[in-house]
């Protein structure tokens, strides 16, 4: 990972290009990411690494988005890969010159197909409320 900034305090030792990411951070927080100061201080509250939180962040992302998603199988089943591979084709066929804000990913994940995972909402029965 690297700051946007000349600080290169979150540098990944590893070198392993196909299993690690350069993850650009914003220089203060804003609606389209967070400073590597708060990523620092959130991962730091919880007593992890910044890469340890999201790598965390990125799992639950894919246990909310991606149906039948298995932590214990190490990798995605023929109809997993082709669930995400249609949305990817209808979001190419759809998008126009501008690509989908934050916001509508974040919602598109918030309110994803995932029913099954840890972090699921439950669905009160007959109107109820939580």
């Amino acid at each position: 990972m690297h700051e946007n900034s000349d600080k290169a305090g979150l540098g990944s030792s590893s070198t392993d290009q196909e299993n690690s990411f350069t993850v650009t951070l914003e220089q203060v927080n804003s609606a389209f990411g967070i400073s590597a100061d708060t990523l620092r201080a959130l991962a730091a509250s919880h007593g992890i690494t910044p890469e340890a939180l999201l790598v965390r962040a990125a799992t639950a992302w894919a246990q909310a988005d991606i149906p039948d998603f298995d932590l214990d199988t190490p990798e995605l089943t023929p109809a997993q890969n082709e669930y995400l591979k249609q949305r990817e084709n209808s979001r190419a066929a759809t998008t126009t010159s501008q690509p989908p804000t934050l916001t509508d990913a974040f919602k598109r994940f918030s309110e994803g197909p995932g029913d099954n995972h840890e972090n699921a909402r439950p669905n009160p029965r007959n109107g109820g409320h939580n």
